[in-house]
């Protein structure tokens, strides 16, 4: 008896083990670099994020699913907003959960979704009315002269306990109906939290956290990680005596932009989404994470952007006081938008763009550069342009086919994350740049009048693989006495079930006469080139003694 006792608990244990272990996860591979594993495979999510206000329904639904499947996406970052799922305290209403997880399995989509809870874009516009008529039980911040503010206090302990308590459910009711299938990847936990208007809540249980002690937590992790602290934040801790005790004002000062109020705030909301993110994985531990409304140059005060919030000036803040949270994601509509991917690309944060291509800023056509870009030059887990059930994601859109390129590549892509042998190339106000790949450099001209991009995989000692739109690409040698490049076999093609096919040899016009290198698309005149013509092409580069172009290439600008 006792051993048939043994034997069913050992089968309960190890099937909850293999459960544990098939669902979505993040996994660092041999190189150190955190890849999604669903089903026991990394995934690369090809992804668009939905208006706010699209997931509400599914008759709203209804008519986007096959136009979202036909722009290749592979999954859907959609909202579940908190006042819809919980109108009354207690009283659960999960049929939109269900209803988008079978439409989703429907389509053969995955998706994310995005709990819009106590804050959506700082303000509290999704907390059910329950939550926002009761101000004593749920007390607003305020300002300095004690009007309430639009947003919901991260230092109420009520709200934490009603917010984690509808976030718990949630989590359980994807853990009953999904722990097998796995369409939900992961989970965004608010959205873009922060204060506006100033750089720290002025309410008096503020102004007396504020004068405490900065916890011992923060202080001790300084301490240990000093050299990989945003130098910002060491360099006033500096400048204050380095104090081990103090309060934030002591320790940090606000003479860099209100740092210490920035902190400050920081803490505690980087606190509040610890603890729905710590009661969420005791519950179902799918991936979870956190979106910043990025920090632009031109407002670079803490109110002007949301004080706080988990941008990567509070990066370290965040990955100290939320170590439940797995990744601090960027909502990127900035014109330089590669310097702000590098901004939160430090301290083994994964990259994941579930926000970018600001169509209200009239920027419609960037996704496929930015997507290619993020894909290659960061080894990103997702990119995602918001928006992308508006109208002009119908019919022809340059991503459907950049996402088809996108995912002919995804294998040699995950397989090439942290390799070195991979490198993402894009245009921002340059019309040229320069690649360097060990032994080569790769020369990438803009010669086309739209944005251009691509990315890089070297495949061989002396063969690469280039796939993109709208660039000319050459090589040159850095290899001692060869200094010289002639190129050998250039075809372009695309991969079926893991082996290349071949769909043309290119030479001539298409491939600079075979001495320049190659045109990205590979087009007999740039006329001819336009913004969906996403092609992948492969091709040999013959280092030699010495040539007539070994510093100039002739079709190089």
């Amino acid at each position: 008896m006792k051993k048939t006792v043994l034997f069913i608990i050992s089968l309960f244990l190890s099937v909850n083990l293999l459960t544990a272990r098939e669902i979505p996860h993040l996994k660092r591979n041999d190189k150190g670099i955190a890849q999604l594993i669903v089903n026991d495979k990394p995934y690369l999510m090809l992804a668009g994020e939905l208006m706010n206000s699209s997931s509400t329904t599914l008759e709203s639904m209804a008519p986007k699913w096959k136009r979202l499947k036909a722009l290749n996406l592979n999954t859907v970052l959609a909202a579940i907003s908190w006042e819809q799922i919980e109108p009354e305290e207690g009283e659960y209403d999960f049929s939109i959960v269900d209803g988008l997880i079978r439409e989703a399995r429907k389509h053969d989509l995955k998706l994310v979704f995005l709990w819009f809870g106590s804050w959506k874009n700082c303000s509290s516009g999704y907390a059910p009315h329950w939550v926002m008529s009761d101000t004593k039980r749920f007390p607003r911040m305020k300002n300095d002269k004690g009007e309430n503010r639009p947003f919901l206090s991260n230092f109420s302990e009520n709200l934490v306990n009603a917010d984690i308590k509808a976030f718990g459910a949630l989590m359980e009711y994807i853990n009953e109906i999904d722990s097998q299938e796995h369409t939900v990847l992961m989970i965004q936990i608010q959205n873009e939290m922060g204060l506006l208007e100033d750089s720290r809540d002025r309410s008096p249980l503020s102004d007396e956290l504020f004068n405490r002690n900065v916890p011992s937590e923060l202080v001790n992790y300084l301490q240990r990680n000093e050299k990989k602290i945003l130098p910002e934040i060491i360099e006033q801790w500096k400048a204050n005596g380095k104090k081990i005790k103090g309060n934030w004002l002591e320790l940090f000062g606000n003479k860099s932009n209100n740092l210490a109020d920035e902190m400050f705030m920081g803490w505690y909301y980087a606190r509040f989404v610890e603890k729905m993110a710590a009661k969420a994985k005791s519950i179902y531990p799918i991936p979870l994470f956190i979106n910043a409304w990025t920090i632009r140059p031109e407002e670079p005060i803490p109110g002007k952007y949301p004080s706080g919030g988990p941008n990567y000036r509070m990066l370290d803040i965040y990955q100290c006081a939320a170590p439940s949270i797995d990744i601090l994601a960027l909502d990127n509509y900035n014109k330089d938008y590669i310097s702000k991917v590098k901004d939160f690309n430090r301290n083994g944060n994964p990259i994941l763009v579930p926000e970018a291509v600001g169509l209200w800023l009239g920027d419609k056509w960037s996704g496929p550069a930015k997507a290619f870009f993020t894909y290659a030059e960061f080894n990103a887990l997702g990119f995602s342009p918001f928006g992308i059930d508006n109208d002009i994601y119908n019919g022809n859109h340059p991503l459907k086919d950049a996402y088809k390129v996108l995912q002919n590549l995804t294998p040699l892509i995950l397989q090439e994350h942290g390799s070195g042998r991979m490198r993402g190339f894009m245009q921002q106000d340059n019309k040229h740049e320069e690649l360097d790949l060990g032994d080569y450099t790769m020369h990438v001209n803009y010669n086309y009048p739209y944005q251009g991009y691509g990315l890089v995989i070297r495949l061989s000692d002396d063969e690469f693989l280039v796939a993109g739109n709208g660039a000319d690409i050459s090589f040159r040698s850095k290899v001692k006495n060869l200094t010289g490049i002639s190129y050998g076999l250039i075809r372009e093609g695309h991969y079926v079930d893991g082996e290349w096919k071949t769909l043309k040899y290119l030479g001539g016009d298409e491939a600079m006469q075979g001495i320049g290198g190659v045109k990205l698309p590979p087009v007999y005149l740039a006329e001819d080139a336009n913004m969906n013509y996403v092609s992948i092409i492969r091709i040999k580069v013959i280092p030699v003694e010495s040539s007539t172009y070994n510093n100039k290439n002739i079709f190089d600008n």
